[in-house]
């Protein structure tokens, strides 16, 4: 997510005063050092319906370990492990999972501004591969040796693997609780206002970014304890979005007049609300809330989802 560049740019440590607290913004600067670690519980759910139906009920936790690993003047470089889920959500039968047994634990190696601001993760291209290869692994079982039926599976994938192959796609979609936990770094917010701006979101499959109507506010400040809790709500552009869903269906080999009329009458909106407890000093997250609602009308059909992350300290 990019940062409120007009609004929230931050000259670094340029508001701390030891003889007199200034009430009037928040700063979020990563003040760590080597060695430090925390460890975080991450909660996932995803509730999807068609018309009335509720088709998808999946739940999956583990537990995340964040270490820094390294430290200059501008940047940070961390270390975050965690248990792999993913195989968990797939309908495979218990005595085939022990083939997937080798995606079970990742680790990943990410840097960061020297104010707490994500930059990338070094070893996206091993993820990468592992991505891939997990997805072959995974149909392969699901066809059940059935060539014509892993294929089908891979051309309705295809748009989606190619994102998985990319540094913004393993970034944005394979853990998106990252952005989430470095989102609020870097900035510096007013106290009592409501910050209204355009956010700009990557787009995995190329192109322009897709924008994003926003707001953020503070819930409550503690300036005593150090912490604060943050509201953000975003809408996705109606425009952008349209534009994305169209490029995903024409990979998946959706084309001609007839959907491109039934797209234009297309409903396609995706509504987000986060809140960001945090000790903003020495900038440690408590809780991060990620709520997600995603509902897409196309030809008669009504589909909407509900996703949620839960990043909570232990």
């Amino acid at each position: 997510m990019k940062k409120l560049a007009l609004l929230l740019a931050l000259t670094a440590f340029a508001s701390v005063s030891f003889c007199q607290v200034d009430t009037s913004s928040v700063s979020y600067v990563a003040y760590w050092s080597v060695g430090d670690s925390y460890d975080f519980k991450v909660r996932k759910t995803s509730m999807q319906w068609s018309g009335d139906s509720l088709t998808k009920d999946e739940v999956s936790e583990y537990t995340a370990n964040f270490e820094v690993i390294d430290s200059t003047e501008n940047s940070y470089k961390v270390l975050w492990t965690y248990s792999n889920e993913l195989v968990n959500t797939w309908d495979i039968p218990d005595e085939m999972l022990s083939e997937l047994s080798k995606y079970e634990l990742n680790e990943v190696i990410y840097t960061t501004t020297e104010l707490g601001e994500f930059t990338g993760i070094e070893n996206w291209e091993e993820l990468a591969g592992m991505m891939r290869s997990m997805f072959n692994d995974i149909f392969r079982i699901l066809a059940k040796d059935s060539q014509k039926d892993f294929d089908r599976m891979m051309q309705t994938v295809q748009p989606f693997m190619e994102m998985f192959s990319t540094k913004e796609g393993i970034e944005q979609m394979v853990l998106p609780e990252l952005q989430l936990f470095h989102f609020p770094f870097g900035a510096m917010i007013p106290v009592g206002d409501t910050i209204r701006y355009e956010d700009l979101l990557p787009n995995l499959l190329g192109g322009e970014p897709i924008r994003a109507d926003a707001k953020l506010w503070f819930e409550e400040v503690d300036f005593d304890e150090e912490r604060s809790l943050l509201v953000q709500e975003s809408k996705l552009n109606r425009d952008d979005t349209m534009a994305f869903l169209k490029n995903i269906l024409n990979k998946m080999g959706a084309v001609g007049e007839e959907f491109d009329r039934t797209l234009s009458e297309a409903v396609y909106s995706v509504d987000t609300s986060n809140r960001y407890d945090f000790y903003y000093y020495p900038g440690v997250p408590v809780k991060i809330d990620f709520n997600r609602h995603t509902r897409i009308d196309v030809g008669g059909e009504k589909n909407r989802r509900d996703d949620t992350i839960t990043i909570e300290l232990l």
